[in-house]
């Protein structure tokens, strides 16, 4: 439990921060992201990235219980395939992403789907 609390704190700062970032200064990093976006190395590289997040939260924090530590292991393991998607496929990710950032709709969701999955994380931290 002393894990899932702090993986909650730690998951629930970095999603609420990254959400805010890229809600707030929209226009700013969508023109990042699909720069990105252009280059397979960069996008290859961010699936190592995740990739290596992943499986360090799949391997310490595997919990499949019917509560809130649940949507770590989701969160692990839902990591883990976007770094593998990520690096066998990165021309499909470039394409669909593409799309996706494109798309004023899509954006805004997908961020504030990260800020609530955040704020939830941080009140089971925090508060629970």
């Amino acid at each position: 439990m002393i894990l899932s609390i702090f993986l909650a704190k730690t998951i629930g700062l970095y999603l609420v921060i990254i959400s805010a970032a890229f809600m707030l200064k929209a226009d700013e990093f969508k023109l990042m992201i699909l720069d990105m976006l252009k280059n397979p190395s960069l996008v290859s590289f961010s699936g190592i990235l995740a990739l290596v997040f992943g499986i360090l939260i799949v391997v310490s924090h595997n919990v499949w219980v019917m509560d809130w530590r649940v949507i770590i292991t989701l969160l692990g393991w839902l990591t883990l395939l976007k770094g593998v998607v990520r690096l066998f496929y990165p021309q499909f990710v470039m394409k669909k992403a593409t799309k996706c950032v494109e798309s004023k709709t899509s954006y805004n969701t997908m961020m504030l789907i990260t800020l609530l999955i955040g704020l939830v994380l941080l009140y089971f931290g925090y508060v629970s």
